[in-house]
């Protein structure tokens, strides 16, 4: 479907909320978190976006806070206005999962774009 008399569809609408969310989100995470990497997959990624589509967040970092602890602290800084879903792992924790569960090799691992790498 295209744009009707300069007005956007509602998927055009829908992924540019969510590149503006993704834009708000960036640099908050970088300058809170001091991730390792962040790595953005599922529809938002692919490309595949419909009117309710969400962002799908991977943040490695470095911490000793427990995994729900650490979840819930990078939604309260994001404050998102679209739904997200963030797991949040130490690098261990995603090392160990990549060889663990066929989803996050095939959809993250695979599938998923680092948008975001630490340099050094």
């Amino acid at each position: 479907m295209s744009e009707i008399r300069g007005q956007k569809t509602p998927v055009q609408a829908r992924r540019a909320l969510l590149e503006q969310e993704l834009n708000r989100w960036l640099p908050l995470l970088i300058a809170h978190e001091q991730p390792d990497k962040i790595i953005l997959f599922g529809s938002y990624r692919s490309g595949q976006i419909g009117e309710w589509s969400d962002l799908d967040l991977v943040v490695i970092k470095r911490t000793q806070e427990p995994f729900l602890d650490r979840t819930r602290r990078v939604l309260n800084l994001l404050k998102p206005q679209v739904g997200v879903d963030v797991l949040v792992y130490t690098p261990e924790e995603f090392e160990r999962l990549s060889q663990e569960r066929a989803f996050i090799r095939r959809e993250i691992v695979a599938k998923g774009k680092v948008i975001y790498e630490q340099k050094g």
